[in-house]
């Protein structure tokens, strides 16, 4: 946070000494920076249209965010993984069901071992909830194609 904060700074004192041409590219350097920083999950392995067998390891990133353990409230820039196989993220407002339609990531991991799927072809989906298991409107979600051999 310090680094951000004193390259902000940075970003911002040297740009008062440039040519107005060279205020707008420090202003667009510094808006590529925060939207680089929006909170968002990434499905990291497998890649998108990898081929796979059972058993496999899923991981997940998450930036902007921190990852922990569901404690069954609201905090603010808090929650846990959550994975939907072959469906859609059933409501914004709601908590997200149980398995099979959803898999809970409630102790704060950023790896499943998933094992079960049928072969061929599977969309996985991840999202970040709070801990009463409500998604994070504010955090972008990933989507991964899979095919299982």
């Amino acid at each position: 946070m310090f680094a951000l904060t004193s390259l902000v700074g940075a970003v911002a004192c040297s740009s008062k000494e440039q040519t107005p041409a060279a205020d707008s590219a420090a202003a667009g350097a510094a808006d590529s920076s925060a939207l680089a920083l929006a909170p968002e999950v990434r499905i990291v392995s497998p890649l998108e249209g990898d081929s796979v067998t059972l058993p496999f390891t899923l991981r997940l990133e998450a930036q902007g965010v921190e990852v922990v353990a569901a404690t069954g409230t609201r905090e603010e820039g808090k929650g846990h993984h959550h994975l939907i196989i072959n469906g859609d993220v059933p409501s914004d407002t709601l908590p997200l069901p149980p398995a099979p339609v959803v898999i809970h990531m409630g102790d704060g991991s950023s790896e499943r071992v998933i094992d079960s799927l049928p072969k061929g072809p599977h969309r996985i989906i991840a999202v970040f909830a709070d801990g009463a298991h409500v998604p994070w409107t504010t955090v972008k979600r990933d989507t991964l194609q899979i095919v299982v051999k």
